[in-house]
Order: structure tokens, then sequence, then C-alpha cells
């Protein structure tokens, strides 16, 4: 994340927890998606946020998780709540991911916070901690477009889903999903396939 969108996260973090731990959008797909992966599976999320509701959907599924936050207060908030995850305050890009691979990742409202080089980047980045046949989960808009972000007024990037679809098979995946959540989010769900493309 730029340090813009950091600083702007922070700085509304209590208010972002209060929506987020108030809302069930996007817990029935991450439901479906977490217990479609093997029990005990190793999973990465990023941008975890306090951890409600998709970490606890996560560990209600019984995935074993780690996670990642760029937000100091946020991070804290995580580790009062999950103790027992292993939980990093970094970004996508700097994050050293725990020095180990997973068998999944799951990334919910952070790759259009980024700018388009470093959307690129973060799909590269997180092809290169997955094994071969693994999934990742994230949320992208399927159109091309820029709005602001409710929570923190930070400007959203969206490449469209040409570019994802591009961006992600130069990352070594493939898409095997789309959905779309009770709040019109978007989702696709890919599979890791080969190494990225350097």
């Amino acid at each position: 994340m730029s340090t813009d969108s950091i600083d702007a996260y922070e700085k509304h973090a209590r208010n972002f927890l209060q929506c987020r731990d108030d809302s069930k959008i996007g817990v029935h797909v991450a439901n479906r998606w977490a217990r479609s992966l093997r029990p005990r599976a190793n999973v990465i999320e990023i941008a975890c946020g306090g951890g409600v509701p998709v970490t606890q959907t996560l560990v209600d599924a019984g995935l074993r998780l780690w996670a990642i936050d760029s937000s100091p207060t946020l991070i804290a908030v995580f580790k009062d709540r999950f103790p027992d995850v292993p939980a990093q305050c970094a970004t996508v890009l700097d994050c050293d991911y725990f020095q180990r691979k997973y068998d999944a990742a799951i990334s919910i409202g952070l790759i259009f916070l980024l700018c388009e080089r470093d959307q690129i980047r973060m799909l590269g980045r997180v092809s290169e901690i997955l094994h071969p046949g693994t999934r990742f989960l994230f949320t992208a808009p399927v159109e091309v477009g820029t709005w602001t972000d409710a929570n923190t007024g930070h400007p959203c990037i969206s490449l469209g889903r040409d570019a994802y679809e591009n961006a992600l098979e130069n990352s070594g995946f493939r898409v095997v999903g789309y959905y779309e959540d009770s709040g019109k989010n978007n989702y696709y769900e890919v599979e890791k396939v080969v190494s990225p493309v350097s």
C-alpha cells in the first residue's frame, strides 16, 4: 500500500473496525471458499484488518492462519482477538510472509487501494508464496474505474477484468471462478499453476 493509504486506514481504523465488525457482507463467499480447502490448510490472510468477520470465518472453517495488515491499530486489535494466529504489521509488498509458503491466500478489500504498478506487483508477490495447485481469493471490481473508499476517503483504482486476467496469467495464475456478494463486491478465485513470468 502507498504511504497515503496506510495513513488513511490508520487514521480511520476505529471507524473501519466499527463498520466492518457490524457487517456480514462477504461472509458467505469467504465461508464457501474456506470450506472448499482441505482441512487444516495453511492460509495467509493479506489485509486482515481487525479479523471480523473474515478471519473468524476462516478460523471457524478449521484453517491454520497467518495474517498481515499495514495498520498498527488494526493489527493490535487483531492480535487481541486472535492471539493464536501469527500476525505481522507489514505492507503486501514489503512483508516477508513469515518466510514460508502457503496452501491458499485471501485478500479482501486491498488490491484496488494500490496504484496500477503495485497491483501487478502484489499479484506476483502472492504467487511467490503459494504452492502450485493452491488457491487465491481476492476482491476487485470487474469494471475499469476509480472511486473514493467509503471508509477512509482514499482514492481507489480498478484495472478491470481483462487487465486483472492478463496480470494473473503473467503471475502464474488461472481464474477458476467469479463471485459477487450481497454488497455487490466482485471476487476472483484463482489457482496457482506456474511460476510468475519474470
